[in-house]
């Protein structure tokens, strides 16, 4: 009689588990120490926060990126990232695929948009690094520290494009911005 109990109870349960939405497994936030990496395929359902590593995107994160310390961000040419990409160490971020939220450099690295990538959101870096502009951003593009801010030819910014501090604003000819190009700091203006 006990055995035939286990037995019912064990079929109940694999019924049960196997009957769960996958929305109900999905995948919760995610804090790491070195690198990280999400594999080309793979989705992530959370938040991805990495100390002192470098964290690549080959896959879709469903959520905000965080790096903080030694390390970069890179999201690749098959990468996809719904959320926020935030830099706040002395490494860089490296657009090559698609982001749908804010790309911002806090710290002292630069911010690239590369050719055939999407930000639909701002790119601000915020300190010492300098911004290279060859994709498309669909918000507004600053520099508000002592780096540079480079539009190439690809460019395509559908905001306003904002040099505020002592570095130079590259601007190649080519490049298309739909909002206002300001260079409002000790650096200047220089159209390529």
């Amino acid at each position: 009689m006990k055995i035939r109990r286990l037995v019912t109870a064990g079929a109940v349960a694999a019924v049960l588990f196997t009957g769960v939405p996958t929305a109900a497994m999905a995948d919760d936030d995610i804090s790491r120490k070195g690198n990280y990496t999400v594999p080309a395929g793979r989705t992530i359902d959370g938040n991805i926060t990495v100390r002192e590593g470098t964290v690549t995107i080959r896959g879709t994160v469903d959520g905000n990126i965080r790096q903080i310390g030694k390390g970069n961000v890179i999201i690749a040419k098959s990468g996809k990232v719904d959320g926020n990409v935030t830099e706040s160490g002395s490494g860089s971020v490296r657009v090559e695929g698609e982001v749908d939220g804010n790309v911002t450099e806090a710290d002292a690295g630069d911010v690239a948009v590369a050719r055939g990538a999407e930000v639909d959101g701002n790119v601000t870096e915020k300190a010492a690094g300098t911004v290279k502009i060859s994709g498309k951003v669909d918000g507004n593009v600053q520099e508000s520290g002592t780096g540079h801010l480079y539009l190439y030819k690809t460019a395509r910014v559908d905001g306003n494009v904002s040099e505020k501090n002592n570095g130079n604003l590259y601007v190649y000819k080519g490049a298309k911005v739909d909002g206002k190009i300001s260079e409002s700091g000790a650096g200047k203006r220089i159209n390529r």
